[in-house]
C-alpha cells in the first residue's frame, strides 16, 4: 500500500478509515450491469485490495447510460473482462480477477469463506435468492441491492457462525416466488419462449445504491456493522430514506432450518463416491440443490426418455414435454429434489449427481457435501 505521500494520502487523514484493512480486504461483486458498475468503482477508488468479479452477459448499447466503467467501443464484450480492464486503469495496484458466467456455478464453498462481504448486484430474484442461500450456508455476509427508476433498495446480511439473524428469503412475498416460476414450465423445465420483464433504470438509482452498498462493504471489512440484517430505502426523486431491522422468519424455506453455520465438506459426483459420505441411514434424506428430472414418459404409448434421467431440471427446457411419436404434449416428466439414501443408491447408484451440493441433518446438524467433478 502506497504511503500517506501517495495515492491514498486522504484517506489516512480519515481517522476511522483503516486503509490497510481495506488493502488487505477481499470481495466479490456478483453482477456487473448498472450497480455492480458503481460498486466495483467505488471499492477500487477506496482502495479494497481484491475484487472478483462475476457474470455472465455481454455489454449491449443500452448499458452505457447507466455503466461509468464501459464504452461505446466494448459493446458486445464480455462484462467481467471490460469491467476487470477499467477497475486496473483507476488503481493498477489492485488484484482484480474477472469470472464470465454463472455465479451459481461458479462459486465454491471455500471461495465464499475467503470473502469479507459478497456485494449481489443482480437484476432478477432467481439469482438472489440462490447467492442468499450460497452465503447463507458458507457463512460469507451479504449485501443485496435492487433498484427501479426512483428507489434504491440496499440489505446488509451479516451471515457468520451461530446466525440467528433474517436471510434474503425471510420477507419475501408470494408473489416474487410466482413471478421466478414464471420461466418454468411443469416445475422447473424452463419455458422455451420467455423474455425476462426488464426494469427500467437510470444512472441516479444505480449510482445512490452503488454508494450505500460499498459503504456497507467498509463496515463489513472494518469489523464495525449492524449484528442485526437491516434494509434501506431511498427515494432518488424526494430523498426521503429509511433504515429498518429484518426480522427472520420461521417459516422462511431457506433458513428456517439453519440455525448455525452447517459443516461443509466436499465429494466426487458419482453416488458411488458420494455414498460413503452420505453413511448408512438408508431412512435419511437428503436434499439436493436444484431439482432433479427423475422420470420423463409419455402417457399415450409409454415411450421413455432415459437420457434425461437424473439431470437437471434446469438443463432441459418444455420441449420435453413433447412425444416425437404421438405428436403431442404428452410427456409426464417427474421432477424432485429430496431423496433417501437409499432411494439414492438402490436406482441411482450408476449415475453422477447433478447438483451443486447436497444437505443433510446429521445428529441434529446440516451437513453440505459440495460436488466435484473429478
Amino acid at each position: 500500500m502506497e504511503s500517506k505521500s501517495g495515492r491514498y494520502q486522504r484517506h489516512e487523514l480519515i481517522d476511522w478509515f483503516p486503509q490497510q484493512a481495506v488493502h488487505e480486504a477481499k470481495v466479490a461483486v456478483v453482477g456487473c450491469g448498472a450497480v455492480g458498475n458503481e460498486v466495483a468503482k467505488n471499492l477500487a477508488l477506496l482502495g479494497v485490495g481484491h475484487i472478483d468479479l462475476y457474470d455472465f452477459d455481454t455489454i449491449e448499447i443500452h448499458n452505457l447510460t447507466k455503466s461509468v466503467l464501459f464504452r461505446e467501443e466494448d459493446v458486445g464484450d464480455k462484462k467481467v473482462t471490460v469491467a476487470r480492464k477499467r477497475l486496473i486503469e483507476l488503481e493498477p495496484n489492485l488484484s482484480v480477477n474477472a469470472f464470465h458466467g454463472d455465479a451459481w456455478e461458479l462459486l465454491r464453498f471455500a471461495q465464499l469463506e475467503s470473502y469479507s462481504c459478497v456485494l449481489c448486484c443482480v437484476d432478477n430474484f432467481e439469482a438472489r435468492i440462490k447467492l442468499n442461500q450460497l452465503c447463507l450456508l458458507s457463512g460469507t455476509p451479504l449485501i443485496n441491492t435492487g433498484i427501479d427508476s426512483k428507489h434504491c433498495q440496499i440489505e446488509a446480511y451479516p451471515f457468520g457462525k451461530d446466525n440467528q439473524n433474517a436471510c434474503y428469503e425471510c420477507s419475501l412475498p408470494l408473489s416474487v416466488y410466482e413471478r421466478v416460476q414464471e420461466r418454468y414450465s411443469c416445475g422447473w423445465l424452463k419455458k422455451v419462449a420467455f423474455e425476462e420483464k426488464k426494469i427500467p433504470t437510470t444512472i441516479l438509482t444505480s449510482s445512490i445504491t452503488g454508494s450505500f452498498a460499498a459503504s456497507l462493504a467498509m463496515s463489513f471489512i472494518k469489523g464495525d456493522f449492524n449484528s442485526n440484517a437491516t434494509r434501506i430505502l431511498q427515494n432518488s426523486t424526494t430523498g426521503h430514506s429509511s433504515l429498518s431491522t429484518l426480522q427472520r422468519s420461521d417459516h422462511c424455506p431457506c433458513c428456517s432450518e439453519v440455525s448455525d453455520t452447517p459443516h461443509i465438506t466436499s465429494s466426487g459426483r458419482s453416488i458411488l463416491k458420494l455414498g460413503g459420505n452420505l453413511g448408512d441411514n438408508y431412512d435419511a434424506l437428503v436434499t439436493s440443490s436444484e431439482p432433479i428430472i427423475v422420470s420423463a414418459e409419455c402417457s399415450l404409448c409409454g415411450l421413455k426418455n432415459n437420457s434425461v434421467v437424473f439431470t437437471r431440471a434446469a438443463d432441459s427446457d418444455s420441449s420435453l414435454m413433447w412425444c416425437a411419436d404421438c405428436k403431442a404434449e404428452s410427456v409426464l416428466v417427474d421432477i424432485k429434489d429430496h431423496f433417501t439414501i437409499q432411494e439414492l443408491k438402490e436406482n441411482y447408484l450408476n449415475k453422477s449427481f447433478p447438483g451443486k451440493f447436497v444437505q443433510m441433518q446429521v445428529h441434529g446438524k446440516i451437513v453440505v457435501i459440495e460436488l466435484r467433478d473429478n
